[in-house]
């Protein structure tokens, strides 16, 4: 048997470790701190290894090296996208899981597939690798029966060094391993000397454990990702202030949007469509078309489409925000996903600048460049000036570079062409897993955006070729490389080397040697178990994926949608007709729909920001018109809060909760007179009057353009309707 050297026991290595046990291979997994999991473990974890269980009972609590986990966080990919190929979620998990739940996840998967047997499996952890060699001169043999490749590593418990000559090599080390920060960063983190005592806090996002621990503070966070605008996010629940500085403004989407979708139903309704509230990578990620090969560069053309089609998704939430809308719609588009960031801007909870940070002045304040509407660099703005000052720590969220010079020969890296300081593309390989001149090498997870799906194709494709059960052709490693080539060197680059699907489907192709059939195409979804062979998972997938799509369609979803969709404000117009006597009365005004607010009188007992699920606020502020002559100043709150699958509304009486008002339900129908409308309805007996009321919300992408509210009121005193029109204030339509 084979002896294969895995590098790294996170969700790479585990994955490799496995398909190199099914093809008959024997994996030795390498990993230098005391639990596996990588990026994935929790910042404060126990040891999770088989062989370190009944030890770790014992041990306290320590922080893994790798985490690059926080309190509270969530994938931006849904459980669909998160797992591997024949490893399903159970049915009860969370859509969007947490760091522990992906933890425990790996763990799940190390048990089932990986358990320690010498002869079939080897962990050596807290063992960090400090050289991979060839063993002989260029070529390498392809013969698996021999030695390729020399390894050497630390054994960090005892300081002793060893030595071992393997077959074959995977290194899953991972593309998140070296934090980035601005290289004049460094200069202030290293020095000791702050004569002022004015210079602030300065970490990496690797280190951000909770917001908690900025409390009351003036909190900085740098950089456009995932992480930074979820970070930024975060800590503005404890934070005094937060300023969030972007180099480039991105796309902000939730992680559940809607798509319109044929109607899932028992009954036969043709060619229906309705919308479907799907977490995001499942509306994403789909086919439209059979898969054609690799983009490898995006015209002008291909790049303003996308930016039509992402805008489309999005509304105008986010153009009539402070943040504004990326403008340069001829380079590729920039995505990031984060539920609450661009309502938290929107409400003035994070002050939002486009600008790079590039110094760190005496007094301790933040010097930025920040771009101008002439379209150059220019200095910093006042307004820039000011909103940086009294900054109390500064948040990098400015990415990682791999490793892999500290531990690949030079011999090695010259042939993979390896740019230490790319952090989008440091290596030229064929599939993003293998180099013909380096037999018996391969790379896991090792690229940016790594997708377990892909990890797993990689692992098998690896795992395949070692055991000499597939071969690649010269012709397709040559054009596998001029691809890695030309990404390599496009400019401007797309914001990942690969998109997903089609990195999938080239994968699948190279193992099924340019037969395509793994690639399920029911309903057009990219998800990791419809390229496998087991027909049992591939079935079990697309029930969960038709369960996933009713749920989006049965109305269910609707409300926590259309809530997000109203925030913000509004002028109104109602009109109020007396069915019995026909008098008319008019009201008009403004109306906000707020999602981080509190009470003048909570202020001193509310210790963080609310969260997501915090009530929407309703303020009213009007003039009623009772006739020509008789006019006079009114407002109004209610409460909005998603309660299960309706959305109910609450009195507001002396600035405090009262009794419900409505619960309203929403059909799971739109209806398509001049726009995307959906509606609620609800009864409510108030006393002994009774108010019919309907909803309903005029959807632009993730915005709502207008809303229309109708009651019907019926009782021994009453009988009058009254209709209010909503539409955005002057200026955001």
């Amino acid at each position: 048997m084979i002896d294969v050297a895995v590098i790294g026991a996170g969700s790479a290595g585990l994955v490799a470790a496995r398909h190199l046990i099914s093809a008959g291979l024997r994996p030795v997994l390498f990993e230098a701190a005391k639990t596996i999991g990588g990026a994935w473990t929790p910042s404060s974890a126990v040891h999770t290894t088989s062989s370190d269980k009944r030890q770790s009972q014992h041990d306290d609590e320590y922080h893994h090296p790798a985490s690059k986990m926080w309190s509270g966080m969530r994938t931006n990919l849904s459980k669909y996208t998160c797992q591997y190929t024949d490893f399903p979620w159970p049915e009860e998990a969370s859509t969007f899981p947490t760091g522990e739940e992906i933890h425990d996840y790996l763990q799940s998967y190390s048990d089932t597939f990986l358990q320690e047997d010498p002869s079939s499996c080897e962990f050596l952890m807290q063992c960090r690798v400090t050289n991979v060699s060839c063993c002989s001169t260029m070529p390498l043999s392809t013969d698996n029966e021999e030695a390729n490749y020399k390894v050497e590593w630390l054994d960090v418990t005892t300081q002793r060094t060893h030595c071992r000559d393997f077959g074959g090599v995977v290194i899953a080390s991972g593309f998140f391993h070296t934090p980035c920060m601005p290289s004049f960063l460094n200069d202030k983190i290293n020095s000791k000397n702050d004569s002022s005592g004015k210079r602030p806090q300065i970490l990496h996002s690797s280190q951000y454990r909770t917001h908690e621990q900025f409390k009351g503070k003036n909190v900085a966070v740098v950089g456009g990702s995932f992480s930074s605008l979820e970070i930024a996010s975060d800590v503005s629940k404890s934070a005094a202030r937060v300023v969030s500085i972007l180099p480039s403004i991105p796309w902000v989407i939730p992680r559940w949007i809607y798509k319109f979708h044929p109607l899932l139903s028992s009954e036969p309704v043709g060619n229906t469509k309705t919308i479907t509230i799907l977490p995001s990578d499942l509306a994403l990620y789909q086919r439209t078309q059979p898969f054609q090969g690799e983009v490898t560069e995006l015209t002008p053309e291909m790049c303003q489409e996308r930016h039509q089609y992402v805008q489309s998704l999005v509304g105008r939430k986010q153009r009539f925000s402070p943040l504004g809308e990326p403008t340069n719609w001829n380079e590729p588009t920039i995505v990031a996903i984060s539920d609450e960031y661009v309502d938290l801007v929107n409400e003035e909870k994070i002050h939002a600048i486009q600008g790079r940070l590039v110094g760190i002045n005496d007094d301790g304040s933040l010097q930025l460049d920040t771009w101008s509407q002439r379209s150059q660099w220019s200095q910093p703005a006042t307004e820039a000036h000011d909103a940086l000052a009294d900054i109390d720590c500064v948040i990098c969220a400015t990415g990682y570079k791999p490793n892999l010079h500290n531990f690949l020969s030079s011999e090695i890296l010259s042939t993979l062409d390896y740019d230490q300081d790319d952090k989008f593309s440091p290596l030229t390989l064929a599939f993003d897993t293998l180099h013909p001149s380096l037999p018996n090498l391969a790379f896991c997870g090792l690229y940016k955006g790594p997708y377990m799906g892909v990890m797993d194709l990689q692992a098998r494709l690896a795992a395949k070729l070692m055991s000499g059960s597939i071969s690649i052709e010269d012709e397709a490693y040559k054009s596998a490389l001029k691809t890695s080539e030309t990404m390599r060197k496009s400019s401007p680059r797309q914001q990942f080397p690969h998109f997903y699907p089609d990195l999938m489907d080239t994968l699948i192709q190279v193992l099924n040697q340019g037969d395509p059939s793994d690639c399920d195409g029911k309903f057009g979804i990219v998800i990791p178990p419809l390229y496998q062979k087991d027909e049992r998972l591939r079935e079990q997938c697309r029930l969960d994926l038709t369960r996933e799509i009713k749920r989006g369609q049965d109305g269910s979803r609707m409300p926590k949608l259309v809530l997000s969709s109203i925030l913000g404000s509004w002028s109104y117009d109602r009109k109020i007709v007396h069915l019995q006597t026909g008098k008319h009365e008019h009201v008009s005004g403004t109306v906000k729909y707020s999602k981080y607010w509190t009470r003048d009188c909570d202020e001193d007992n509310n210790t963080a920001l609310p969260g997501v699920d915090n009530p929407v606020l309703y303020r009213e502020d009007g003039v009623y018109e009772f006739s020509p002559t008789q006019k006079f100043d009114v407002f109004r709150e209610y409460e909005y809060e998603v309660k299960d699958d309706a959305l109910e509304i609450y009195f507001v009486e002396g600035g405090k909760r009262a009794h419900m008002f409505l619960s309203l339900k929403f059909v799971p129908t739109v209806e398509e007179e001049g726009g995307q409308w959906v509606k609620a309805t609800s009864d409510h007996l108030c006393i002994k009057d009774l108010y019919s009321a309907t909803f309903r919300v005029k959807l632009n992408g993730l915005s709502a353009s207008e809303i229309i509210i109708k009651y019907r009121v019926k009782g021994p005193a009453k009988d009058y309707e009254s209709t209010t029109i909503l539409m955005p204030v002057a200026g955001q339509q």
